[in-house]
């Protein structure tokens, strides 16, 4: 059996071909393709999922589709619902010879596109439960930190289910299960209003001036070919051109603060994203009825999951 899997979001697109033959995985392949839809992305999109179905596939039809998605929150649509119903179209478009696709709701069950459609906001961002669901049949407790490009999710599974007190992004903000830092795409100022610079605590300019992506190369958190969104000024991802996008932030350039004092400002803002998700993440376990939190697995995935989700467990 051959599956495709896509997970359509805002500003990436990604997908996974599995081949499973007597019940083993004998073929798993993956691909990102960043686009982002409020720069054209949503009117790509169709293109777009058939050019990561050939990349994986190599001009085999899967013999059934999943599908999740976050690409409705972006502003291009009107709602969520729009952008739910959209999202489908261009699926069923490109796949219509598939049966079954299936979309994954925010309780991790999986439903047909019609049903998607009619229900959309069930199955509104909730890519987060499709990783929860297959994690809750492994361990019958654990703690999953997802960090991705943009954002962060914080999920306790117990007794084999997902035990989020929020369903929608709305509601887990709420309860700081979701957390909106990331290793690529967050802004300087969204992480920290003041940095270290020269001896001087200093104001972030609330400029777009840089991201998170620009302060994890700096660390040699992620390499040049990781940092895979678009850059604050748009020019590449060179260690001297993140320098030279951090040292923007306080209005600078680097020769005003040098390589050094550079590295101390992306070690702080480095700090600071730990701590954020840290803080979300002892208010999650504050409510989990299990004795000792100690022994608690946790699971770490995404780009960032190593180097600040693992880091903010460990602080824990």
């Amino acid at each position: 059996m051959r599956v495709l899997g896509l997970d359509i979001g805002g500003a990436n697109l990604k997908a996974v071909w599995i081949e499973v033959v007597k019940g083993n995985i004998v073929n798993c392949q993956t691909t990102v393709k960043y686009l982002p839809m409020w720069r054209g992305g949503k009117d790509r999109l169709p293109v777009a999922l058939r050019e990561v179905s050939d990349v994986l596939s190599q001009g085999e039809l899967p013999d059934a589709v999943g599908v999740t998605m976050t690409a409705e929150l972006s502003d291009v649509f009107e709602s969520k619902r729009e952008g739910v119903k959209y999202t489908l179209q261009c699926v069923h478009q490109i796949y219509n010879d598939i049966d079954p696709i299936l979309v994954v709701d925010y309780n991790g069950e999986m439903g047909t596109i019609k049903v998607a459609q009619r229900d959309s906001l069930r199955y509104s961002s909730a890519n987060w439960a499709a990783t929860a669901k297959i994690l809750s049949g492994i361990f019958a407790d654990c703690l999953l930190i997802d960090v991705g490009s943009t954002t962060t999710d914080i999920i306790p599974i117990l007794n084999h289910k997902i035990a989020t007190e929020g369903r929608t992004d709305m509601d887990r903000l709420a309860t700081g299960e979701l957390v909106y830092t990331g290793a690529l795409r967050s802004d300087i100022q969204s992480i920290t209003h003041t940095l270290p610079v020269n001896g001087r605590e200093t104001e972030v300019a609330a400029e777009r001036f840089a991201l998170s992506g620009d302060a994890h190369l700096i660390l040699g958190n992620i390499m040049p070919e990781e940092y895979s969104t678009e850059t604050a000024d748009g020019r590449d991802t060179s260690r001297q051109r993140c320098f030279a996008r951090l040292a923007r932030t306080v209005c600078a350039d680097p020769e005003m603060i040098g390589e050094t004092g550079l590295t101390k400002m992306a070690s702080y803002i480095y700090d600071k994203q730990v701590d954020k998700i840290y803080r979300r993440l002892m208010n999650v376990l504050s409510r989990l009825s299990i004795t000792p939190r100690e022994d608690l697995p946790v699971v770490t995935t995404g780009l960032g999951g190593l180097f600040l989700g693992r880091k903010a467990a460990y602080k824990s």
